[in-house]
Parts: C-alpha cells; structure tokens; sequence
C-alpha cells in the first residue's frame, strides 16, 4: 500500500522547539532555597560603571595604606625620644606652633591639616607646643611680636610707662605659673626649643613679628597727634548769634556723645605694628637678643579653593601619602632638633648692570620710579627665609588681592615681599634632617632595622606566680 503523502515542510519560525532544560544548581543551594543564579558577564554601561568605581576605590585605599606606612617610618624614627628618662623637677621640650587660616578660608582647614600630618609625629615623641592662631591677616605677627616683648620684660628691659604700671596690674595666670615653677625650681629642660610654621601666609607673619619683636620697642608707641581745633583768640571772642527761641539756648548733647563713642572705640584688631619695615636699618635691637635665635621650620601647607582647581584637588586627594612623607620628614628635623643657619646668596640683583660700564641706561619708567627701584634692589640680598614656600602663593584665592575696604589701614603682610634684616637674618636657624636619620628611615620602613625604642611588653600574657619567691 502506498504511503501517503508527506506535507510540505513548515516554516523555520513554526518549529516547535522544546524548552531547554535549566542549569544545573548545587543541591546543597537547592536545599537551602537560594535561587539559581546564572554567572553572566554584566552589561556595557555595568562594566563602565563598576570600573570607574572599582578604580576610585582602589586608588583612595592603595593612598590610605601607603600614607599610613609613611607617617609609621617617621613615627619609628622619633619614638625612642619618648622614652628618655626626665627628671621630676623638668618640664618637658615645648615647641611653639604657628598657624593661620589660609587666604580665603577660616582657621578649620589650617587645624585640620596640623592635626593629620604633622600632630601624630610630635605625639610619638611625646613632644609639648604652645599654639599661636591668627583668624585673620596680622594676628600671628601680634602674637609672635608680644611673645618676645613678653620675654625683654622679664629680663628687665621694662619702659618707663611699664614701670609705672607694673603695681597696678593684675598678676594674669602665666606669671603666676612662673613664679609658682620658681619657688618650686621647676624648670624647662635643657636644648632648644623650636617654632612649626604652616604655610607661607603664616611665615610671612612670623617674620614680620620676629623684626617687630627685636627691633621694635618694648611698649606701644604713641599714637600721632590729631590736628587740633584752632583756638580763639583773646581780643577776638567768638560772638554768638542772639535768637529768642529757648530751645536753641539749651545745650545740644548728641555732639557730646558722638565724641565720647568715637573715644570709646575699641583698638583695632590686631593693634598696628610698633615699627615699620622702612625702619628696621636705623632701629637698635635689644640688648637681650641672643646670638643665635630658636630654629624654626616652615612646612607646606596644601590647600586650594575654587571649582576649576577640582581636578588638581582630585590629584592632591590621591597623591597624599607624598604630602605625608614630605611633612613627616620635617617634623621629625624638629624632634630630632638638627638645624643648620639660614643660606644667604652674596649676589645683589644690581651687580649685573654695573659690570657693563660702558652701557648706556634706558629709561624704562618714570625717573622718580626708576630711582626708587634701583635704591630698593641694589640694598636686597638673597636670603632664603623669603623664597621659603614661594610654591603656595600662585594657588591663593584671588580674594586676597581685591582692594582693602575704606577705612581699612591694616598692614598688607602677605601680599608684600618679606623684609629681612642682616642682624635677625643671621640669628635665624633652620631645622633640617642629617642624611644618617634618613637613611635610618628609610632602613626602618624596608624592615632592615628596627625601631631604637624598647618595645613594651605585655604582661598579660605572663602567668602569675603564687607563693614565696625566695624558696624557689
């Protein structure tokens, strides 16, 4: 019989296809009620995203872990000074840290910075500090200036309205303290102290009040005379208009308090200089200046403001573990109290022009200008206190150079170039870490050396013995 015939073939897209049958799955997940998860390589916009997140994420943490290392080494180099015995009748080394806020922001970023970078150095070494802040420009150099006239008067260098004074002041705290550490014999422990500046704005201020201090005079001086009223004359008496109206006879006394609250103002703060710049080469310094003046140590102060810095900030966030070796480095200088004096270049900025005598000058400005500029370099020297931190001052906030208010005569210190004279120059001490400590350093962070302070064992792990220890 024959076979009947076959239809023709359906098309592809009517096959019936059966359902493939699931993945295999672990029976243990089955059992627990997991679903069945299907490994699958993610989508274009998952794998975008999660390398962008995974790379931030690895570079913060890769930065974190170094900066950490980084701080330990210098941490390690200085820790050994925390253990020196100290008698009981000796305070411990203090240092005098200064800081401000920077140009354009409050004094948090400043304390912030102090307290991530240069803070857990000084603690490892068990190291004291005075802090002297400054909330706006001329604070620092107020209190750098004071501290040192604080000090002329307590070795005698009294003026004469101080004298007349010195009775009828109440004794404050710190004098108190001191004669409390005297009747006692309590004194500071031998070697150099040391001043932390932070940034070039603070630096600035702190020369400017290290000048003032020294060369300026012990007390205020006094305030320029106003232009007094003319007087009338004797033969002349000052006639006054009659009116019949009472109310104009009677004295007007809004005047009078007007006066009395212009006198009652407060100073300004801070007070004005008690010298200026132009005047440190005909002032005599002290008789009580020493011949070597403390050390002091400028570190770099990062900090940048303004939306279009955003990719330099990004940079500088995952870049800090250099920052970290950097102010670690100049901290333990401090700790470790090397200092070497301040380099000063003999080359004067005039010596070119006056090799080439037979040139002929050009006037390039107004002759009045051009004589004062040539005064003003031929007399400048090179000293390395005013290229100190010269990095900082192209990434301050542009803030700082709009024009001062009306009324606003305070001195412009951090704008101006650094004045600094031969005799505070030369007394002027930098610290500065000798190639042996940093090679020790460097030693301590590969792990080829150890620490040079006694680790401190743990007695908790030690079983405790009972009975009479002199039987055994």
């Amino acid at each position: 019989m024959a076979e009947p015939p076959k239809p023709d073939a359906l098309p592809s897209g009517g096959q019936y296809e059966a359902p493939k049958p699931p993945p295999k799955q672990n029976p243990v997940f089955r059992m627990m009620g997991l679903p069945n998860f299907r490994f699958k390589l993610p989508s274009r916009n998952w794998l975008i995203f999660l390398t962008i997140t995974g790379g931030w994420t690895a570079a913060v943490l890769y930065d974190k872990r170094e900066k950490k290392k980084v701080q330990k080494k210098w941490c390690d180099l200085v820790a050994h000074i925390a253990q020196e015995p100290l008698p009981v009748n000796q305070l411990r080394r203090k240092l005098t840290v200064f800081l401000s806020a920077p140009p354009g922001d409050g004094i948090s970023p400043s304390r912030t910075y102090f307290k991530e970078y240069v803070k857990p150095v000084l603690v490892a070494a068990a190291m004291d500090y005075d802090v002297i802040e400054g909330r706006k420009e001329g604070d620092v150099r107020y209190g750098t200036a004071e501290q040192i006239r604080r000090l002329r008067r307590k070795k005698g260098e009294k003026a004469l309205a101080q004298e007349k004074k010195e009775e009828e002041e109440e004794m404050d705290a710190e004098r108190a303290i001191d004669m409390i550490r005297d009747k006692m014999n309590v004194g500071p422990e031998p070697g150099v102290r040391g001043d932390l500046v932070l940034g070039r704005h603070t630096w600035k201020e702190y020369i400017r009040g290290l000048h003032e201090g020294w060369l300026g005079p012990v007390d205020e001086p006094e305030a320029p005379p106003s232009e007094a009223e003319p007087t009338p004359s004797p033969i002349h008496p000052p006639t006054e208009a009659r009116t019949d109206d009472p109310a104009a006879t009677t004295e007007n006394p809004e005047p009078e308090k007007k006066i009395e609250e212009e006198k009652e103002k407060k100073k300004p703060s801070p007070p004005p200089a008690y010298i200026s710049t132009d005047k440190y080469s005909s002032a005599s310094s002290s008789p009580n200046t020493p011949s070597t003046l403390e050390p002091s140590q400028p570190i770099y102060q990062q900090h940048l403001l303004g939306f279009l810095k955003t990719p330099q900030r990004i940079y500088n966030f995952l870049n800090r573990r250099h920052l970290a070796d950097q102010i670690g480095r100049d901290t333990a200088a401090i700790v470790l109290a090397n200092y070497r004096p301040y380099n000063q270049s003999s080359t004067f900025s005039s010596t070119a022009a006056s090799e080439d005598l037979d040139a002929v000058p050009v006037a390039t400005k107004a002759p009045e200008l051009d004589a004062s500029a040539s005064n003003s370099t031929s007399s400048s020297q090179g000293w390395e206190q005013q290229s100190v931190l010269e990095l900082e001052e192209p990434h301050w906030h542009k803030s700082i150079h709009k024009p001062r208010k009306e009324g606003d005569d305070s001195e412009q210190i951090w704008l101006n170039d650094a004045v600094i004279d031969p005799r505070i120059g030369e007394r002027m001490r930098r610290f500065e870490l000798t190639a042996e400590e940093e090679e020790r350093a460097r030693r301590i962070a590969i792990g080829a050396e150890k620490t040079r302070a006694i680790p401190v064992q743990d007695l908790r792990s030690e079983k405790v013995k009972l009975g009479n220890f002199d039987e055994a």
